[in-house]
């Protein structure tokens, strides 16, 4: 009964997110006029595989469970691409499968991205970070960042 009650509330939510405009995705959520934090989740961890890549690199960043609870993720690849100075607006946010996805404790699962923003453009250097959105099994939602740079050389 439980696992139906978590199912259909992130169904819920995940139906009310893809009703909205995909182009762009806001990361602060503003809640009693407080900007809401990215949140910790014990034992889950997302960092990238190093803090600075080339320009033309893959940036790789990895998502690890090592909670003794199974975390689900709203998609294939639910992950986004921000600029640090301005961390209102995705510059890139893959198309990815609607589905749910279980990451097991002790799981890991990798993402990678080639530098260019939704348009299909490379990005120029800087400093970004990565955000995926994962949900515990009560159905909360968490965001986790995971900050890089990208240098000329």
């Amino acid at each position: 009964m439980g696992r139906f009650i978590f199912s259909l509330i992130l169904i819920t939510n995940l139906t009310f997110a893809m009703s909205q405009k995909q182009d762009k995705e806001v990361i602060k959520v503003v809640k009693n006029n407080n900007v809401q934090e990215v949140q910790k989740i014990e034992g889950v961890n997302f960092f990238t595989e190093k803090s600075s890549y080339k320009k033309g690199e893959n940036v790789c960043f990895i998502l690890e469970n090592k909670s003794n609870d199974e975390i689900f993720l709203p998609s294939s690849a639910p992950y986004a691409i921000f600029d640090k100075n301005k961390p209102e607006v995705a510059i890139f946010s893959p198309i990815a499968t609607q589905v749910i996805t279980t990451v097991k404790p002790n799981e890991r699962k990798q993402f990678c991205w080639n530098q260019k923003d939704i348009e299909g453009t490379e990005v120029p250097s800087g400093d970004y970070f990565a955000r995926i959105t994962i949900f515990d099994k009560s159905g909360k939602k968490y965001f986790l960042k995971a900050d890089f740079s990208i240098k000329l050389k």
